[in-house]
């Protein structure tokens, strides 16, 4: 089967996004938005925005449902699925989702505020028993004991995916209300105080109680962008360094918005949106 292929990917469907993504758009590139969770949701939270051109006084929502429906009516396809990885294949990214893979010469990344990863010894075993894609990775854990750590109901059904393949699954939901998850999933109740293990993450300590896992799955709207693209470089530990063009120091990538550093305000992530689209599209038709 045929990957689908796009000129530009972008992750992530906040102001910086959807701007790099019409603006992509307006000089005939094919493009696509990748958003895991709810698009412009930072926007829709907000009850005022006072300080955006042209808006003297805007409520969040009203704001959100106008970039929405710029990018329908531009037809830009929002795509549902979580990016995980993002590999250099020459001139072009093989980008894989928490579902399918797809192509794309050119990346910009609008993560909004960068997830980093923030559990006790969650960081020193990423890829040695932490994995951030149960889709991804589940099958290396068939017939074995898992956890999941979960930050929305939106990821209940990656977590059903493991039911269909692990020994027992346990839950942890960080927040209110399951919605959807397999009765064979046995949802565990307290707060993650460490993830510990030797040479592989194999035991997760609650404040409720002790499990042995083979594997932890922390499943969040978006993963750490170090994740996505290896070798990332990052400024202050904290945000994905740019230049002035918005190229990180991948070739290829771009990124922009809130994850880029301050000041985080909705005029400079549009702003940077337009600047990495119009680049990436210069560096395509060269």
């Amino acid at each position: 089967m045929q990957m689908e292929e796009y000129d530009i990917i972008i992750v992530g469907a906040g102001p910086a996004g959807m701007s790099a993504a019409i603006n992509a758009k307006a000089r005939n590139k094919s493009v696509a938005i990748f958003e895991g969770g709810q698009v412009a949701k930072k926007i829709d939270w907000a009850p005022h925005v006072n300080n955006y051109l042209g808006f003297s006084n805007v409520s969040g929502p009203e704001l959100a449902q106008a970039y929405i429906k710029h990018i329908e009516d531009l037809e830009v396809p929002i795509i549902k699925q979580k990016v995980v990885k993002a590999f250099p294949m020459g001139e072009k990214f093989m980008v894989t989702t928490n579902g399918e893979n797809y192509q794309a010469k050119k990346l910009i990344l609008a993560l909004g505020v960068i997830q980093q990863a923030r559990l006790k010894g969650e960081e020193e075993y990423i890829g040695k028993g932490v994995s951030y894609c149960a889709t991804c990775d589940g099958m290396l854990y068939k017939g074995k004991d898992v956890m999941v750590i979960s930050d929305s109901a939106h990821h209940e059904e990656e977590a059903n995916f493991l039911a269909d393949i692990c020994e027992n699954v346990y839950y942890v939901a960080q927040y209110k209300e399951i919605e959807n998850l397999d009765e064979r999933i046995q949802v565990v109740e307290g707060k993650v105080e460490e993830i510990t293990g030797e040479d592989m993450a194999n035991k997760v300590k609650l404040t409720t109680g002790e499990y042995d896992v083979a594997c932890v799955f922390i499943l969040r709207e978006t993963v750490p962008p170090t994740e996505i693209v290896d070798g990332l470089e990052l400024a202050s530990k904290k945000y994905i360094k740019v230049n002035r063009n918005l190229e990180t120091n991948v070739p290829g990538v771009y990124a922009a918005g809130d994850c880029t550093g301050e000041p985080l305000q909705i005029s400079k992530a549009t702003g940077e949106g337009q600047v990495a689209a119009l680049n990436a599209v210069k560096e395509i038709g060269k």
